[in-house]
């Protein structure tokens, strides 16, 4: 049995900053991750922050303070978010934004913004890398590597958590991992950091902790959920899969495979991209105003269906005058989904369309009727929509299949604001979780409140890094 005062579970945002704090302040620490990298979800995730108070603001002439982001906050997630965690993230993020900054990171000019790719906040502290996440990650690559440098981290890739030692629901005194061989190992620790991350890439643990809805993924391959299933076994509290909201919404790179490619996700927000294209159910039914601007709206209404299924539908016309729909696909990508990818459908009639595609003939027809007749006449559309540039009505007619997906996924270890992980009735004292392990409605509801997944991470990886290392 080896020993290390704390040992941290992921290297992923969470787990880095935690580590690397750590080392720094003099603890010894023992990082273990079970694939062969760094980065978790950086690697894949747009890498929006939020933080108000900034310098970045303060240089712009923006008034804004963490108390005016807590008040966003639980607007946005209608008061689903946790409060007291929400409240130490938003105090904590002004500093980690300015740390960001300090350290060289590469914002993209125009932060910070108001973003619409979430429900918007009021004011502009919304900030992201040039290269997304990958400009969190160059940051953190630096910072960890200068932690190694002091030579008390103990980095060890191919390991998979497969048990806490000690007490279960009352007490960790370590863990136990696996090798690539399946040969274990058990680590004696003062404390544990589960920073894990979610899980989007197991689908019996998807449907388990999210109320059975089907997975459609832009999550890391390794994002499997062994964290939350091995701290829920030790007797840790895992809930908040109920407040589960799809993001809005993605196409499939292989059919049937669940798999989402998160930089190949289609236009469909209507500030950066007013929609030319109708959006219809597997019912063939028109179910929200495409160019609502809420996109807590439209993930709503998405949500209410089952299967978190639609067809984006449109004309030959459009998709030569609108601006691109999918525009992380090539021409010559786009042309072959059309000739062989189940989610690309081009037929001469509406009627071959839904034959293809497997809608209601009858519904499809009397949906695009609906809409093409508002629009001619100028008549007020059914659903409410106001952005009408075309009809439907050249032939090819041309569908897309989406789906609601996930790259933050809902449920999670449930912790105090001290990121004690909790049994049944107390702490589990010497545990503690952060980053994704902990849910993404934790922090953000049954909505997606902008910032409140990566800046938390770093925010809390840093915090509990502080306390442990001083004995807190």
């Amino acid at each position: 049995m080896s020993s290390a005062e704390v040992i941290v579970v992921g290297a992923g945002t969470a787990g880095l900053a935690a580590a690397s704090e750590l080392a720094t302040r003099g603890a010894r620490v023992v990082l273990v991750e079970k694939s062969e990298r760094i980065g978790g979800t950086l690697h894949v995730s747009a890498g929006q922050m939020s933080g108000a108070g900034t310098r970045l603001q303060k240089a712009r002439g923006i008034h804004d303070t963490p108390d005016l982001h807590f008040a966003d906050a639980m607007r946005i997630s209608k008061g689903t978010a946790d409060p007291a965690l929400v409240r130490r993230a938003v105090d904590l993020a002004p500093d980690t934004i300015d740390w960001l900054m300090d350290e060289g990171f590469d914002l993209d000019p125009v932060c910070p913004a108001i973003l619409h790719y979430h429900e918007a906040y009021r004011l502009a502290r919304t900030y992201w890398g040039r290269e997304g996440g990958r400009s969190i990650l160059a940051v953190l690559e630096r910072v960890f590597g200068r932690a190694r440098e002091i030579g008390r981290i103990d980095l060890r890739f191919g390991a998979r958590l497969v048990g806490l030692e000690g007490t279960p629901g009352s007490a960790v005194t370590g863990i136990r991992i696996a090798a690539a061989d399946g040969r274990e190992t058990s680590i004696a620790a003062d404390a544990v950091i589960l920073a894990s991350g979610g899980y989007g890439a197991d689908r019996g643990r998807f449907a388990r902790w999210t109320g059975g809805r089907p997975m459609f993924s832009a999550c890391m391959p390794t994002s499997t959920g062994d964290g939350i299933a091995i701290a829920e076994t030790f007797g840790a509290r895992v809930d908040g899969g109920d407040l589960f909201l799809p993001t809005f919404g993605g196409v499939e790179s292989e059919p049937g495979g669940g798999r989402v490619i998160w930089d190949e996700l289609p236009q469909l927000t209507p500030q950066s991209r007013p929609p030319w294209e109708i959006y219809v159910d597997t019912a063939g039914r028109r179910f929200v105003a495409e160019d609502h601007p809420s996109v807590d709206a439209r993930e709503t209404a998405l949500l209410e269906k089952p299967d978190l299924t639609f067809w984006i539908v449109y004309d030959s016309k459009i998709a030569r005058t609108a601006p691109p729909l999918l525009p992380g696909w090539p021409e010559r990508r786009l042309d072959a989904a059309f000739a062989g990818h189940s989610a690309f459908v081009r037929a001469d009639t509406l009627g071959d369309l839904a034959a293809r595609t497997g809608l209601p003939a009858a519904a499809l027809a009397e949906s695009v009727a609906a809409y093409n007749a508002a629009l001619v006449r100028g008549s007020p559309d059914p659903l409410g929509r106001t952005h009408r540039p075309a009809p439907i009505v050249e032939p090819p007619f041309l569908a897309v299949k989406s789906h609601g997906i996930v790259l933050k996924t809902p449920a999670g270890i449930r912790i105090d604001d001290q990121l004690r992980v909790l049994g049944a009735d107390a702490p589990i004292e010497g545990l503690y979780a952060i980053g994704e392990a902990i849910g993404g409605s934790r922090l953000s509801g049954k909505s997606f409140v902008g910032g409140m997944s990566v800046t938390p991470a770093l925010s809390f990886g840093r915090w509990i890094a502080r306390r442990l290392a001083s004995g807190g």
